[in-house]
């Protein structure tokens, strides 16, 4: 042992050991926090603190509540409180038990420590209630700008139409309607979405008051002009040999046409469908589709179903049919051959039509337009009602032309327009029979008698000839 404490080496490792030791115990020591207890009040004031009230909002509406504001002053020990933050602190004024009508109600702080105690200034309010009332209003929607040029907005669908307003019983009179705006700025297809009510009272001032429901759907049609016309259609080629049109029904008679402002106002029907009858042999029922012709952006309906009776054919003998002079001039006289101031027409048809034909119902014109002087052989045109045919088709007249005696004054020749040819009483021959009263007798009329004959533009209901003008 001796040896050991002579030995300075010995000494020194000692001496570190039990330093080393040492200083874990004082390191291990620290970890014992050490508290200093302090008695010291602490104090803080809070000015401006907003009063919430606390109450059934449902059933009450708090009219006012004076004053609004409170100041809160606080004190607490620092030893039972360490203070961070009073972002939490409230002033209420609970309000739950109390019906309509003035009360004095005590404020309360709410959102601190139990440790702090406080005072609130002034401690007490008075507050105003009232209950609340509900009212059905009619929904309005405004639309604002204009759509795209050459479309129009109808009048907006709503979705429901009408909401319930809650408001206090002082105002459930003055309110008049739940609004809102809609844009339809540059629109070119229906508009569909849900816009927020604001309630508006007589004035048409927004004023408070709770919506249900407060979001509506609307939807508003934008479309291009339109106009309803009847529908054209045009029958081409011929039914089988033997057999003739008896009628043509469509339905529905009338389309909706959809186009710009100028090209509606030059339409009065819509054309376009064409109905081939090559062949037929029976009654036949067909879905047309209705085609677009230029300028028009859409038709409703797309389609048309049509019906065309295909009976056998019969004939009829029509006498005496007085020939027309058209297209004169006042600087000519013309002159109509005796036998060709009429001709006699052998029509073909259904029974029913021809049943129905009278000569009134048929014209035989001669056109006599840029005709100059001289003698001229003229086709007839035959004018006939619709679904009727002439069995002669080659018949020409001999019409002279001369000039007038004084060229340079008017010379009264027969009538302007579709007006019979007029020659001398004495070569004008008797009238003959209206018509014959055998529908099927077959006329053999003399070559000068045999009439030109051209497909007539009169027109049935739904039906119109191509040439007449749309």
């Amino acid at each position: 042992m001796d040896r050991f404490l002579r030995n300075n080496n010995m000494v020194k490792a000692a001496a570190l050991l039990i330093a080393l030791l040492l200083w874990f115990v004082v390191r291990l020591g620290s970890n014992e926090p050490v508290q200093r207890v302090s008695n010291e009040v602490v104090s803080e004031t809070v000015s401006n603190v907003a009063i919430i009230p606390v109450y059934d909002n449902v059933q009450y509406a708090v009219m006012s509540i004076e004053p609004k504001e409170a100041t809160v002053d606080m004190t607490w020990k620092e030893s039972a409180f360490r203070r961070s933050s009073f972002s939490n602190l409230q002033v209420e004024a609970d309000l739950t038990n109390l019906t309509e009508g003035e009360h004095d109600v005590v404020l309360q702080v709410v959102g601190i420590s139990n440790n702090i105690i406080t005072t609130i200034k002034p401690y007490k309010v008075k507050v105003r209630i009232e209950k609340i009332q509900h009212k059905q209003v009619p929904v309005e929607i405004t639309t604002t700008g204009s759509p795209s040029e050459g479309y129009k907005a109808a009048q907006p669908v709503i979705r429901p139409n009408r909401v319930s307003i809650s408001v206090p019983q002082s105002m459930v009179d003055q309110v008049n309607s739940a609004q809102a705006q809609v844009s339809i700025d540059g629109a070119k297809e229906t508009i569909i979405k849900q816009v927020k009510l604001t309630v508006y009272d007589w004035n048409g001032r927004p004023m408070e008051g709770q919506v249900t429901p407060q979001v509506v759907d609307v939807e508003i049609p934008i479309t291009s002009p339109f106009k309803q016309m009847p529908i054209q259609v045009k029958l081409i080629g011929e039914p089988a040999e033997g057999y003739s049109v008896a009628s043509l029904s469509q339905e529905p008679e009338t389309v909706t046409v959809y186009a710009a402002q100028d090209i509606l106002n030059k339409m009065d029907l819509y054309g376009g469908l064409e109905l081939d009858l090559s062949g037929f042999k029976e009654t036949r029922k067909l879905d047309l589709v209705v085609p677009l012709i230029p300028g028009v952006a859409s038709v409703e309906p797309t389609a048309i179903k049509a019906t065309v009776e295909i009976v056998p054919s019969e004939q009829k003998l029509l006498e005496q049919v007085p020939v027309t002079l058209t297209g004169q001039s006042n600087d000519y006289i013309y002159n109509l051959a005796a036998e060709n101031i009429s001709i006699n027409m052998n029509l073909i048809g259904a029974p029913t039509v021809l049943n129905n034909v009278r000569i009134q119902d048929v014209q035989a014109t001669v056109d006599l337009s840029n005709l100059g002087p001289g003698v001229h052989d003229l086709p007839v045109i035959a004018n006939l009602p619709l679904f009727v045919k002439n069995q002669n088709s080659d018949v020409t007249v001999r019409v002279e032309i001369v000039t007038a005696a004084n060229s340079g004054s008017v010379v009264k020749s027969p009538s302007p327009e579709k007006t019979p040819a007029k020659l001398p009483v004495s070569s004008t021959p008797s009238a003959g029979p209206e018509t014959s009263n055998n529908p099927t007798s077959t006329p053999t009329p003399t070559p000068a008698d045999t009439p030109v004959i051209v497909p007539s533009a009169s027109t049935a209901p739904g039906v119109k000839d191509e040439d007449e003008p749309a």
